[in-house]
Protein backbone atom coordinates (compact mmCIF):
# COMPACT_ATOMS: atom_id res chain seq x y z
CA UNK A 1 0.00 0.00 0.00
CA UNK A 2 1.29 3.18 -0.72
CA UNK A 3 1.72 5.71 1.92
CA UNK A 4 -0.78 9.07 1.86
CA UNK A 5 0.78 12.33 1.15
CA UNK A 6 1.38 14.40 4.03
CA UNK A 7 -0.54 17.49 3.96
CA UNK A 8 -3.75 16.90 1.88
CA UNK A 9 -5.41 20.01 2.22
CA UNK A 10 -7.18 22.32 -0.25
CA UNK A 11 -4.65 25.41 -1.06
CA UNK A 12 -6.04 26.19 -4.34
CA UNK A 13 -9.34 25.89 -6.19
CA UNK A 14 -10.36 27.31 -10.11
CA UNK A 15 -13.47 27.59 -11.98
CA UNK A 16 -14.20 28.12 -15.14
CA UNK A 17 -17.15 27.51 -17.49
CA UNK A 18 -16.56 24.78 -20.22
CA UNK A 19 -18.72 23.07 -22.43
CA UNK A 20 -20.67 19.79 -22.35
CA UNK A 21 -21.48 17.25 -24.74
CA UNK A 22 -24.92 19.23 -25.85
CA UNK A 23 -22.49 22.66 -26.31
CA UNK A 24 -24.14 23.90 -23.41
CA UNK A 25 -22.25 25.54 -20.48
CA UNK A 26 -21.49 23.52 -17.78
CA UNK A 27 -19.04 24.45 -14.35
CA UNK A 28 -15.98 22.70 -13.96
CA UNK A 29 -13.85 23.24 -10.80
CA UNK A 30 -10.15 22.41 -9.75
CA UNK A 31 -8.75 22.08 -6.98
CA UNK A 32 -5.02 21.62 -5.70
CA UNK A 33 -3.62 20.46 -1.80
CA UNK A 34 -0.68 21.50 -0.15
CA UNK A 35 1.32 18.72 -1.09
CA UNK A 36 0.54 18.94 -4.75
CA UNK A 37 -2.22 16.86 -5.45
CA UNK A 38 -5.02 17.90 -8.03
CA UNK A 39 -8.63 16.85 -8.73
CA UNK A 40 -11.37 17.92 -11.49
CA UNK A 41 -14.96 18.17 -11.05
CA UNK A 42 -17.78 19.18 -13.50
CA UNK A 43 -21.63 18.90 -13.08
CA UNK A 44 -23.12 17.40 -15.81
CA UNK A 45 -27.05 18.27 -16.88
CA UNK A 46 -29.80 16.12 -18.24
CA UNK A 47 -32.17 16.46 -20.84
CA UNK A 48 -34.62 14.44 -19.80
CA UNK A 49 -34.73 16.06 -15.56
CA UNK A 50 -36.79 15.40 -12.85
CA UNK A 51 -38.81 17.96 -11.25
CA UNK A 52 -37.02 17.18 -7.73
CA UNK A 53 -33.44 17.15 -8.76
CA UNK A 54 -31.63 19.37 -7.39
CA UNK A 55 -31.10 23.13 -8.45
CA UNK A 56 -28.95 24.02 -11.98
CA UNK A 57 -28.01 27.13 -11.81
CA UNK A 58 -27.88 29.28 -15.00
CA UNK A 59 -27.18 32.86 -15.63
CA UNK A 60 -30.73 34.00 -17.73
CA UNK A 61 -30.29 36.69 -20.23
CA UNK A 62 -28.61 36.64 -23.99
CA UNK A 63 -25.57 34.67 -23.38
CA UNK A 64 -25.48 31.09 -24.35
CA UNK A 65 -29.37 31.43 -24.64
CA UNK A 66 -29.56 31.81 -20.87
CA UNK A 67 -27.56 28.85 -19.74
CA UNK A 68 -24.50 30.75 -19.09
CA UNK A 69 -23.18 29.48 -15.63
CA UNK A 70 -20.66 32.33 -14.55
CA UNK A 71 -22.60 33.26 -10.89
CA UNK A 72 -22.04 29.59 -10.26
CA UNK A 73 -18.53 29.84 -11.47
CA UNK A 74 -18.68 33.36 -8.82
CA UNK A 75 -19.99 31.53 -5.96
CA UNK A 76 -17.26 28.70 -6.42
CA UNK A 77 -14.69 31.37 -6.03
CA UNK A 78 -16.26 33.65 -3.81
CA UNK A 79 -18.18 31.85 -1.66
CA UNK A 80 -16.90 28.13 -1.61
CA UNK A 81 -13.11 28.30 -2.16
CA UNK A 82 -12.89 30.64 0.49
CA UNK A 83 -14.95 28.35 3.37
CA UNK A 84 -13.01 25.19 2.10
CA UNK A 85 -9.19 26.82 2.18
CA UNK A 86 -7.59 24.70 4.36
CA UNK A 87 -9.77 21.77 4.71
CA UNK A 88 -8.47 18.09 4.12
CA UNK A 89 -9.85 16.81 1.06
CA UNK A 90 -9.99 13.73 3.02
CA UNK A 91 -13.29 14.57 5.06
CA UNK A 92 -15.32 14.65 2.31
CA UNK A 93 -18.38 14.08 4.21
CA UNK A 94 -17.51 17.35 6.37
CA UNK A 95 -16.58 19.57 3.03
CA UNK A 96 -19.95 18.37 1.42
CA UNK A 97 -21.66 19.41 4.57
CA UNK A 98 -20.21 22.65 4.75
CA UNK A 99 -21.00 23.30 1.10
CA UNK A 100 -24.89 22.22 1.83
CA UNK A 101 -24.65 24.87 5.48
CA UNK A 102 -23.52 27.26 3.20
CA UNK A 103 -26.13 27.38 0.52
CA UNK A 104 -28.44 26.68 3.43
CA UNK A 105 -31.72 25.68 0.75
CA UNK A 106 -33.39 22.71 0.42
CA UNK A 107 -32.52 22.50 -3.60
CA UNK A 108 -29.15 24.21 -3.58
CA UNK A 109 -30.50 27.10 -5.66
CA UNK A 110 -28.52 29.75 -4.12
CA UNK A 111 -25.35 28.41 -4.96
CA UNK A 112 -26.30 26.09 -7.20
CA UNK A 113 -25.64 22.17 -7.50
CA UNK A 114 -23.73 22.70 -10.57
CA UNK A 115 -21.17 24.48 -7.96
CA UNK A 116 -21.46 22.31 -5.23
CA UNK A 117 -21.21 18.95 -7.36
CA UNK A 118 -18.35 20.23 -9.42
CA UNK A 119 -16.74 21.24 -5.88
CA UNK A 120 -17.02 17.62 -4.61
CA UNK A 121 -16.09 15.54 -7.10
CA UNK A 122 -12.73 17.86 -6.97
CA UNK A 123 -12.18 17.36 -3.87
CA UNK A 124 -12.91 13.19 -4.00
CA UNK A 125 -10.31 13.06 -7.18
CA UNK A 126 -8.07 15.17 -5.18
CA UNK A 127 -8.31 13.10 -2.22
CA UNK A 128 -8.15 9.64 -3.85
CA UNK A 129 -4.26 11.19 -6.19
CA UNK A 130 -3.48 12.24 -2.71
CA UNK A 131 -3.99 8.73 -1.42
CA UNK A 132 -2.12 7.17 -5.17
CA UNK A 133 -5.05 5.32 -5.59
CA UNK A 134 -8.08 5.13 -8.17
CA UNK A 135 -11.12 7.22 -7.27
CA UNK A 136 -13.50 3.65 -7.45
CA UNK A 137 -10.94 2.57 -4.52
CA UNK A 138 -10.66 5.48 -2.61
CA UNK A 139 -14.69 5.69 -2.51
CA UNK A 140 -15.36 2.22 -2.30
CA UNK A 141 -13.11 1.61 1.42
CA UNK A 142 -12.12 -1.40 0.32
CA UNK A 143 -15.22 -3.39 -0.72
CA UNK A 144 -14.56 -5.73 -3.39
CA UNK A 145 -15.32 -4.33 -6.71
CA UNK A 146 -17.76 -5.47 -9.23
CA UNK A 147 -18.65 -4.25 -12.13
CA UNK A 148 -21.29 -3.54 -13.51
CA UNK A 149 -23.69 -5.05 -16.39
CA UNK A 150 -24.12 -2.52 -19.51
CA UNK A 151 -27.21 -1.60 -20.63
CA UNK A 152 -27.87 0.26 -23.77
CA UNK A 153 -30.90 2.72 -24.84
CA UNK A 154 -30.27 1.27 -27.82
CA UNK A 155 -33.89 3.22 -29.91
CA UNK A 156 -34.42 6.59 -28.49
CA UNK A 157 -38.31 8.05 -28.57
CA UNK A 158 -40.03 10.96 -26.32
CA UNK A 159 -37.57 13.37 -25.59
CA UNK A 160 -34.70 11.03 -26.88
CA UNK A 161 -36.46 10.95 -30.34
CA UNK A 162 -38.70 13.22 -32.35
CA UNK A 163 -41.47 11.80 -30.04
CA UNK A 164 -42.94 9.22 -32.33
CA UNK A 165 -43.01 6.58 -29.38
CA UNK A 166 -43.85 8.67 -26.19
CA UNK A 167 -41.47 6.17 -24.21
CA UNK A 168 -37.94 7.72 -23.82
CA UNK A 169 -35.98 4.53 -24.42
CA UNK A 170 -35.82 0.80 -25.51
CA UNK A 171 -32.82 -1.46 -24.09
CA UNK A 172 -30.79 -4.09 -24.26
CA UNK A 173 -28.72 -5.96 -21.91
CA UNK A 174 -26.26 -8.34 -22.86
CA UNK A 175 -27.32 -10.63 -19.43
CA UNK A 176 -25.51 -13.51 -21.76
CA UNK A 177 -21.74 -12.02 -20.98
CA UNK A 178 -19.51 -13.09 -18.54
CA UNK A 179 -17.56 -10.57 -17.99
CA UNK A 180 -17.90 -6.59 -18.96
CA UNK A 181 -15.67 -6.42 -22.33
CA UNK A 182 -17.63 -9.29 -23.62
CA UNK A 183 -20.76 -7.33 -22.69
CA UNK A 184 -19.70 -4.49 -24.30
CA UNK A 185 -18.91 -5.73 -27.96
CA UNK A 186 -21.53 -7.56 -27.94
CA UNK A 187 -23.69 -4.24 -27.21
CA UNK A 188 -21.56 -2.67 -29.89
CA UNK A 189 -21.99 -5.56 -32.07
CA UNK A 190 -25.80 -5.60 -31.99
CA UNK A 191 -26.03 -1.87 -32.71
CA UNK A 192 -24.23 -2.42 -35.65
CA UNK A 193 -26.78 -4.76 -36.72
CA UNK A 194 -29.46 -2.62 -35.57
CA UNK A 195 -28.99 -0.26 -38.46
CA UNK A 196 -29.07 -2.84 -40.93
CA UNK A 197 -32.17 -3.95 -39.37
CA UNK A 198 -33.56 -0.52 -39.51
CA UNK A 199 -32.96 0.02 -42.74
CA UNK A 200 -34.52 -3.17 -44.48
CA UNK A 201 -37.61 -1.85 -42.46
CA UNK A 202 -37.87 2.04 -42.89
CA UNK A 203 -35.45 2.23 -45.97
CA UNK A 204 -32.49 4.96 -45.29
CA UNK A 205 -34.85 7.72 -43.75
CA UNK A 206 -35.05 5.20 -40.90
CA UNK A 207 -31.38 5.87 -40.04
CA UNK A 208 -32.55 9.19 -37.20
CA UNK A 209 -30.10 9.70 -34.35
CA UNK A 210 -31.85 10.45 -31.38
CA UNK A 211 -30.64 12.74 -28.53
CA UNK A 212 -29.44 9.72 -26.31
CA UNK A 213 -26.95 8.47 -29.30
CA UNK A 214 -29.13 5.49 -30.40
CA UNK A 215 -31.58 5.57 -33.68
CA UNK A 216 -34.55 7.77 -33.58
CA UNK A 217 -37.67 5.65 -32.77
CA UNK A 218 -38.98 4.79 -36.65
CA UNK A 219 -41.96 3.57 -35.37
CA UNK A 220 -44.80 4.60 -33.11
CA UNK A 221 -45.81 1.52 -31.73
CA UNK A 222 -43.98 0.03 -28.85
CA UNK A 223 -43.96 -3.64 -29.73
CA UNK A 224 -43.38 -2.50 -32.88
CA UNK A 225 -39.81 -1.51 -31.49
CA UNK A 226 -39.07 -4.33 -29.13
CA UNK A 227 -39.38 -6.70 -32.03
CA UNK A 228 -36.48 -4.33 -34.01
CA UNK A 229 -34.57 -5.12 -30.93
CA UNK A 230 -35.14 -8.81 -31.40
CA UNK A 231 -34.45 -9.15 -34.68
CA UNK A 232 -31.34 -6.95 -34.37
CA UNK A 233 -30.08 -9.87 -31.52
CA UNK A 234 -30.65 -12.55 -33.87
CA UNK A 235 -29.11 -11.59 -37.24
CA UNK A 236 -25.85 -10.95 -34.58
CA UNK A 237 -26.42 -14.24 -33.64
CA UNK A 238 -27.08 -13.38 -30.10
CA UNK A 239 -30.67 -14.20 -29.70
CA UNK A 240 -31.40 -15.38 -26.18
CA UNK A 241 -28.51 -13.64 -25.25
CA UNK A 242 -30.39 -10.40 -24.63
CA UNK A 243 -33.18 -8.99 -22.43
CA UNK A 244 -35.03 -6.10 -23.25
CA UNK A 245 -36.11 -2.86 -20.92
CA UNK A 246 -38.07 0.10 -21.07
CA UNK A 247 -37.83 3.50 -20.21
CA UNK A 248 -41.22 5.06 -20.10
CA UNK A 249 -40.18 9.06 -18.29
CA UNK A 250 -44.07 9.07 -18.08
CA UNK A 251 -44.07 12.51 -16.69
CA UNK A 252 -43.30 13.53 -19.87
CA UNK A 253 -46.60 12.47 -21.27
CA UNK A 254 -48.73 12.70 -18.18
CA UNK A 255 -51.46 16.04 -17.94
CA UNK A 256 -51.94 17.42 -14.70
CA UNK A 257 -54.99 18.54 -14.91
CA UNK A 258 -56.75 15.38 -15.90
CA UNK A 259 -54.40 13.29 -13.72
CA UNK A 260 -54.22 11.06 -17.20
CA UNK A 261 -51.40 10.05 -19.81
CA UNK A 262 -51.85 11.12 -23.35
CA UNK A 263 -50.14 8.04 -24.62
CA UNK A 264 -51.20 6.25 -28.27
CA UNK A 265 -53.46 9.05 -29.40
CA UNK A 266 -55.51 8.22 -26.15
CA UNK A 267 -55.54 10.01 -22.51
CA UNK A 268 -55.11 7.16 -20.28
CA UNK A 269 -55.42 6.83 -16.48
CA UNK A 270 -52.97 4.91 -14.23
CA UNK A 271 -54.29 1.43 -14.44
CA UNK A 272 -54.90 1.56 -18.09
CA UNK A 273 -50.74 2.56 -17.99
CA UNK A 274 -50.02 -0.62 -15.53
CA UNK A 275 -52.35 -2.75 -17.65
CA UNK A 276 -50.63 -2.14 -20.68
CA UNK A 277 -46.61 -2.37 -19.34
CA UNK A 278 -48.13 -5.42 -18.22
CA UNK A 279 -48.91 -6.76 -21.38
CA UNK A 280 -45.70 -6.01 -22.68
CA UNK A 281 -43.54 -7.35 -19.81
CA UNK A 282 -45.79 -10.70 -20.50
CA UNK A 283 -45.27 -10.78 -23.90
CA UNK A 284 -41.33 -9.62 -24.09
CA UNK A 285 -39.70 -10.51 -20.92
CA UNK A 286 -38.83 -6.95 -20.29
CA UNK A 287 -36.65 -7.37 -17.20
CA UNK A 288 -37.03 -3.83 -15.91
CA UNK A 289 -39.16 -0.37 -16.73
CA UNK A 290 -37.74 2.74 -15.34
CA UNK A 291 -40.49 5.65 -14.68
CA UNK A 292 -43.15 3.77 -15.84
CA UNK A 293 -45.40 6.44 -13.92
CA UNK A 294 -45.79 10.04 -13.21
CA UNK A 295 -42.54 11.34 -10.93
CA UNK A 296 -45.11 11.92 -7.65
CA UNK A 297 -47.40 9.01 -7.97
CA UNK A 298 -45.98 7.07 -5.32
CA UNK A 299 -49.12 5.05 -4.27
CA UNK A 300 -49.04 4.06 -8.52
CA UNK A 301 -45.47 2.98 -8.49
CA UNK A 302 -46.66 0.82 -4.98
CA UNK A 303 -49.10 -0.74 -7.60
CA UNK A 304 -47.14 -1.66 -10.33
CA UNK A 305 -44.71 -3.11 -8.41
CA UNK A 306 -46.59 -5.43 -7.09
CA UNK A 307 -48.14 -6.67 -10.25
CA UNK A 308 -46.09 -6.67 -12.53
CA UNK A 309 -42.64 -9.44 -12.14
CA UNK A 310 -40.02 -6.73 -13.03
CA UNK A 311 -37.87 -4.15 -11.82
CA UNK A 312 -39.23 -1.43 -11.36
CA UNK A 313 -37.41 1.71 -11.47
CA UNK A 314 -37.57 5.08 -10.21
CA UNK A 315 -35.47 7.76 -11.37
CA UNK A 316 -37.70 10.99 -11.62
CA UNK A 317 -39.49 9.41 -8.66
CA UNK A 318 -36.40 9.26 -6.37
CA UNK A 319 -34.02 11.82 -8.42
CA UNK A 320 -31.41 10.00 -5.94
CA UNK A 321 -32.97 11.84 -2.82
CA UNK A 322 -32.51 10.06 0.03
CA UNK A 323 -36.13 11.41 1.61
CA UNK A 324 -37.89 10.38 -0.78
CA UNK A 325 -36.29 7.12 -1.65
CA UNK A 326 -36.97 6.49 2.31
CA UNK A 327 -40.67 7.44 1.54
CA UNK A 328 -40.70 4.62 -1.53
CA UNK A 329 -39.05 2.03 0.50
CA UNK A 330 -41.82 2.32 3.35
CA UNK A 331 -44.39 2.24 0.77
CA UNK A 332 -42.77 -0.91 -1.64
CA UNK A 333 -43.17 1.93 -3.97
CA UNK A 334 -40.48 0.47 -7.20
CA UNK A 335 -37.44 -2.08 -6.25
CA UNK A 336 -35.16 -0.32 -8.28
CA UNK A 337 -33.28 3.42 -8.28
CA UNK A 338 -31.08 5.22 -10.73
CA UNK A 339 -28.34 6.24 -9.68
CA UNK A 340 -27.22 9.71 -10.85
CA UNK A 341 -24.59 11.38 -8.25
CA UNK A 342 -25.11 15.01 -9.53
CA UNK A 343 -29.14 14.81 -9.29
CA UNK A 344 -28.83 15.21 -5.16
CA UNK A 345 -25.70 17.91 -5.73
CA UNK A 346 -23.02 16.07 -3.36
CA UNK A 347 -21.06 13.26 -3.43
CA UNK A 348 -21.55 12.47 -0.01
CA UNK A 349 -25.56 12.12 -0.38
CA UNK A 350 -25.39 10.50 -3.54
CA UNK A 351 -23.09 7.22 -2.00
CA UNK A 352 -25.76 7.86 1.63
CA UNK A 353 -28.84 7.11 -0.58
CA UNK A 354 -27.30 4.18 -2.88
CA UNK A 355 -25.99 2.82 0.34
CA UNK A 356 -30.11 3.08 1.70
CA UNK A 357 -31.11 1.23 -1.43
CA UNK A 358 -29.03 -1.85 -1.33
CA UNK A 359 -29.72 -1.92 2.24
CA UNK A 360 -33.35 -1.87 1.51
CA UNK A 361 -32.82 -4.49 -1.73
CA UNK A 362 -33.19 -2.01 -4.37
CA UNK A 363 -31.35 -2.81 -7.33
CA UNK A 364 -28.72 0.03 -8.15
CA UNK A 365 -29.02 1.44 -11.79
CA UNK A 366 -25.85 3.86 -12.38
CA UNK A 367 -26.50 6.68 -15.14
CA UNK A 368 -25.01 9.13 -16.16
CA UNK A 369 -26.30 12.34 -18.41
CA UNK A 370 -27.25 13.05 -21.55
CA UNK A 371 -24.95 16.26 -21.40
CA UNK A 372 -21.60 14.52 -19.88
CA UNK A 373 -18.01 15.56 -19.31
CA UNK A 374 -15.27 14.58 -18.01
CA UNK A 375 -17.89 12.16 -15.87
CA UNK A 376 -16.66 10.13 -12.76
CA UNK A 377 -20.24 8.12 -12.68
CA UNK A 378 -18.19 4.96 -14.21
CA UNK A 379 -16.05 4.76 -10.82
CA UNK A 380 -18.44 5.85 -8.39
CA UNK A 381 -20.93 3.69 -9.67
CA UNK A 382 -17.92 0.64 -9.07
CA UNK A 383 -17.25 2.08 -5.84
CA UNK A 384 -20.83 1.71 -4.45
CA UNK A 385 -21.25 -1.78 -6.16
CA UNK A 386 -24.16 -0.99 -8.57
CA UNK A 387 -25.03 -4.24 -11.10
CA UNK A 388 -26.37 -2.20 -13.73
CA UNK A 389 -25.36 0.98 -15.11
CA UNK A 390 -26.59 2.82 -18.93
CA UNK A 391 -24.68 5.58 -20.65
CA UNK A 392 -26.87 5.79 -23.72
CA UNK A 393 -26.16 3.96 -27.06
CA UNK A 394 -22.81 2.63 -27.94
CA UNK A 395 -21.65 5.19 -29.78
CA UNK A 396 -21.03 9.44 -29.56
CA UNK A 397 -17.33 10.26 -27.80
CA UNK A 398 -18.70 10.94 -24.50
CA UNK A 399 -20.99 7.68 -23.70
CA UNK A 400 -17.94 5.63 -25.26
CA UNK A 401 -15.33 6.91 -22.91
CA UNK A 402 -17.96 6.08 -20.02
CA UNK A 403 -17.61 2.53 -21.18
CA UNK A 404 -13.88 2.78 -21.88
CA UNK A 405 -13.34 4.09 -18.27
CA UNK A 406 -14.97 0.28 -17.34
CA UNK A 407 -12.69 -1.58 -19.35
CA UNK A 408 -9.70 -0.49 -17.57
CA UNK A 409 -11.06 -0.71 -14.10
CA UNK A 410 -11.54 -4.50 -16.04
CA UNK A 411 -7.71 -4.52 -17.14
CA UNK A 412 -6.75 -3.76 -14.04
CA UNK A 413 -8.59 -5.80 -11.88
CA UNK A 414 -7.24 -9.01 -13.87
CA UNK A 415 -8.61 -12.23 -12.73
CA UNK A 416 -9.92 -10.98 -9.42
CA UNK A 417 -12.66 -8.85 -11.71
CA UNK A 418 -15.98 -9.67 -10.45
CA UNK A 419 -18.89 -9.27 -13.07
CA UNK A 420 -22.40 -8.62 -12.02
CA UNK A 421 -23.89 -10.16 -14.80
CA UNK A 422 -23.92 -13.58 -14.19
CA UNK A 423 -24.77 -12.53 -10.26
CA UNK A 424 -28.10 -11.47 -11.72
CA UNK A 425 -29.04 -13.90 -14.32
CA UNK A 426 -26.69 -16.62 -13.72
CA UNK A 427 -24.21 -17.86 -16.22
CA UNK A 428 -23.96 -18.03 -19.60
Amino acid sequence: MRKAKKDPKISIMKSREILDSKGRPMVEVDVWTADGSMGRGSSPCGTSVGRHEAFVLRDGGKRYGGLGVQQAIKNVNEVIYPALKGKSVLDQRGIDKLMIELDGTPNKSRLGANAIYSVSIAVARAAANSQEIPLYRYLGKGEGPVLPLPMFNMINGGLYGDRKVEFQEFILAPTGAGKFSEALRMGVEVFSTLGETIKKRYGQKGLQTGSSAGYAAPADEPAEILEILLEATKAADYAGMFRLGLDCAASHFYNPENKCYNFRGQMRCRDEMIHFLEGLTKSYSLFMIEDPLEEDDFEGYEEITKQLSTLIVGDDLFVTNLERLKRGVAMGAANAMIFKPNMVGTLSEAMDTAAYAKEHGYQLVGSGRAGGGDDPVPEVVVAVGAPLVKFGAPRSGERIAKQNTLLRIEEELGESAQFSGPLLFGHP
